[in-house]
């Protein structure tokens, strides 16, 4: 437990000198908001198409990995359901919790994680399980909430989750790092090699201290009794379901430890202006996100324990 939390302690200093910083006054949220962009634009997709440029068509052809992964995914989405079927609130607010349950913080914490836990020699394998996840993770989660929001889905919802995700920096990255380098075996100059690393290298950091900014200590409490039930699935069950899943459907080491990490994560932060736009309950999907990234601090030590065990 212990060699679990001072791994995570890095990532917990980061994030609490973002806050610190906007407490006293030196940042303030237009400045979060300006290097959430940067990170969300620039360094995050040139981290990920420096990595994902290394991937051959054997890095797709791992059936048991994209059979627990996305099966995960369906599990988690139908565990929140259950779940939500014992408990009151409105339909958009029961959206929201679905639309969690498979929305990890892939991004702002999963990939700091990553590099701070086993460093960048493993962000080859972090490129592998963006490129093969990104498109379910986006659409398994969406999917699920409208359908809880109205019943059903129509044309108009899908179309809306199909163009936001076609637009998604990330996704954007991704496919033009396997048309390069899969489709065109291009190699990168070294200059522009370099220029993708530095501005990858602003990601970790940056990532961390925006995160930080959004916190609120002083209302945890009464958050906490609000959306504890969504914290049992995002922080808990979600990782427990993948870790299940590759007991019986194994596959590399690195992708099965590296996808229950990034599982474990609090609750992506772009989740709360996806719930708005697509009428479920942001404002509650805006307190599960500060609490279970402040309640992460707990649960990660335990994730990390049984992975480096």
């Amino acid at each position: 437990m212990m060699d679990g939390f001072m791994l995570i302690l890095p990532i917990m200093c980061c994030i609490m000198t973002g806050w610190f910083l906007k407490k006293v006054g030196v940042l303030n949220d237009e400045g979060g908001a300006q290097m959430g962009r940067v990170v969300f634009f620039v360094a995050a997709p040139c981290m990920i198409f420096r990595f994902t440029l290394s991937l051959k068509p054997a890095d797709f052809a791992d059936g048991n990995f994209i059979l627990v992964l996305y099966g995960g995914y369906l599990m988690m989405a139908l565990s929140s359901r259950i779940i939500e079927h014992f408990r009151s609130g409105t339909a958009a607010r029961k959206a929201a919790s679905v639309l969690m349950a498979i929305r990890s913080n892939n991004m702002f914490m999963g990939m700091p994680a990553v590099l701070m836990l086993w460093g960048e020699s493993w962000m080859g394998w972090y490129g592998r399980y963006m490129a093969i996840s990104i498109v379910g993770f986006e659409i398994f989660s969406a999917v699920s909430g409208l359908i809880t929001l109205n019943g059903g889905l129509g044309w108009k919802s899908l179309r809306r989750v199909l163009g936001s995700l076609v637009r998604n920096p990330i996704v954007i990255s991704i496919a033009a790092a396997l048309i390069c380098g899969m489709g065109l075996n291009l190699n990168v100059p070294r200059f522009l090699d370099l220029s993708l690393k530095i501005f990858g290298d602003l990601g970790t950091g940056l990532a961390l201290m925006t995160l930080g900014m959004k916190l609120k200590p002083e209302e945890l409490l009464a958050d906490f009794c609000a959306v504890w039930p969504d914290l049992i699935v995002r922080l808990l069950l979600s990782p427990l379901i993948l870790a299940a899943g590759f007991r019986f459907f194994p596959c590399a080491p690195e992708m099965e430890k590296l996808s229950i990490l990034v599982m474990a994560m609090p609750v992506a932060m772009n989740t709360f202006p996806m719930a708005s736009a697509m009428g479920m309950d942001g404002d509650y999907a805006a307190k599960t996100i500060m609490v279970s990234t402040m309640l992460s601090v707990l649960t990660l030590p335990l994730v990390i324990e049984f992975l480096i065990r």
